[in-house]
């Protein structure tokens, strides 16, 4: 007769609580961390004042199909070759001044880091 307080007491520790423990195993309710773009490299890094068209390559991590290149705030005809690399036309409007240019990455509504792009003085 002394056991059964005991018994009774782990049987409803046991099935009682808020399911956390369980819930955490459920498969159906596994969240998907999704990571911020990010550039390692842009290739050229600069050219002079008033070039010609180009094509520069950025390379880094985390990009994604719709992946868009800013070049100093403004999106720039962008193609995506794979999740570690993008390619941008440069246009001679965008080479019409000297100095540096912040190039970031949007990517599912995720922002990269700044890379600055050197145009020099010819």
């Amino acid at each position: 007769m002394r056991y059964l307080p005991v018994l009774l007491a782990s049987l409803i520790l046991m099935g009682c609580g808020n399911g956390i423990a369980n819930k955490s195993m459920d498969p159906r309710t596994v969240s998907v961390v999704v990571l911020p773009p990010s550039i390692m490299e842009l290739s050229p890094a600069t050219t002079p004042v008033n070039s010609v068209p180009f094509l520069m390559t950025v390379n880094g991590t985390n990009f994604g199909t719709a992946s868009i290149v800013f070049w100093n705030g403004t999106p720039q005809h962008t193609t995506f070759l794979t999740s570690n690399q993008l390619v941008v036309t440069i246009t001679p409007q965008d080479l019409l001044f000297t100095g540096l240019v912040h190039v970031y990455v949007l990517s599912g509504g995720l922002t990269s880091n700044t890379v600055d792009f050197n145009v020099t003085p010819q």
